[in-house]
């Protein structure tokens, strides 16, 4: 008789195991291997974000200011100057430590970047202008070549810092671009709002990175982010660079003063105490390394844990940018945080 030879039970699991061990691993690899390409994806968009902010500053003598939710009036998406306008840097006294250590983390835009980089779209969002009034006043109306900006003017703000027509309205508003003295404020009717082209300071080979903020979680407050395609997306809606998770790449840059962007950084002065506290970017609590190389340790202000530990290379940079990384959550209260979620932000700094 043949005598026949088969796997036994336990042969049989033992390699069934070994397979899906090796699966298991495959699986961690590839995983480890994708959050790697995208790290360095969004690393290398914020290289060259940060080299189109030191062009822009070659050009014009100046960063572009900080814009944020508006000074004046309504602060939901679909109001004029719905986070473009511009936001003057906290001027510190000396008075409630934590409410200042408060105002300089929140100094900060999404929508900055996309405006003096690209400038897509619309004179409002910021395309560069148009001689006389185009046919179609809607605001958002789109100009060609799709893309570049204005001359920002020494202010930075296209005016609308400067812009004498004090009326209602603040201060850096953005309905006050270039307006002249008199009219009403509607970017999208005035024709006098043409000037010399620049830019774009950046590509953008991937259009899947320009998004438009929507709205606003009204748990958690953060930004509702549509992309071209979505059923959601609005091309009037303020633009913002999205990093490779998804996530709105965040600017910071120096506070200045009296409303020069040209003088960064500082002594400020302001209040009732007289000369304020000089601050920077060493003070952003997000921003600072989770590890440091020896001799690049100093203090800074003390976060929500006491932490005071901050870099030397913040405390020189005039401007920074930032992503949230693989878990697309940060802790901006604190430098080190207990859930971890620091541990993976990005963070490009520059002068």
């Amino acid at each position: 008789m043949i005598k026949r030879r088969a796997f036994t039970i336990i042969e049989l699991l033992t390699v069934v195991g070994i397979i899906v061990v090796l699966v298991g691993l495959l699986i961690v690899a590839v995983s480890s291997a994708s959050k790697a390409a995208q790290a360095a994806s969004t690393r290398s968009m914020m290289g060259a974000v940060s080299r189109a902010l030191t062009q822009f500053k070659t050009d014009m003598g100046y960063l572009p200011p900080v814009l944020g939710l508006p000074t004046t009036g309504a602060s939901q998406n679909g109001s004029v100057g719905y986070l473009r306008d511009l936001v003057l840097p906290p001027i510190l006294t000396g008075g409630s430590t934590p409410l200042e250590a408060t105002q300089i983390q929140n100094y900060y835009s999404m929508t900055a970047m996309v405006e003096y980089l690209i400038g897509p779209g619309g004179r409002d969002e910021d395309g560069y202008g148009a001689i006389g009034i185009p046919a179609n006043t809607t605001q958002g109306f789109k100009e060609l070549p799709p893309a570049g900006i204005r001359s920002p003017l020494k202010d930075g703000v296209w005016g609308a810092y400067s812009n004498p027509n004090q009326g209602t309205q603040s201060l850096g508003n953005f309905s006050r671009r270039n307006l002249p003295q008199g009219i009403a404020a509607n970017t999208s009717t005035v024709a006098n709002v043409s000037g010399r082209i620049l830019g774009p300071y950046l590509e953008l080979k991937d259009g899947s990175l320009l998004g438009a903020i929507v709205g606003t979680d009204s748990v958690t407050g953060q930004p509702i982010v549509a992309r071209a395609g979505d059923n959601n997306w609005s091309p009037t809606a303020p633009k913002v660079l999205l990093d490779y998770y998804g996530q709105p790449i965040r600017y910071y840059r120096k506070g200045y003063a009296n409303g020069d962007p040209k003088r960064i950084g500082g002594k400020q002065v302001g209040g009732g105490s007289g000369v304020g506290i000089g601050w920077d970017l060493s003070d952003i609590f997000v921003l600072r390394p989770q590890k440091f190389e020896p001799n690049t340790e100093m203090d800074g202000i003390a976060d929500n844990n006491g932490d005071t530990t901050t870099s030397r290379s913040l405390q020189m940079a005039d401007f920074a940018l930032f992503s949230s990384g693989p878990n697309q959550r940060a802790d901006f209260t604190v430098r080190r945080d207990a859930t971890l979620f620091n541990e993976d932000n990005v963070v490009e700094v520059g002068n």
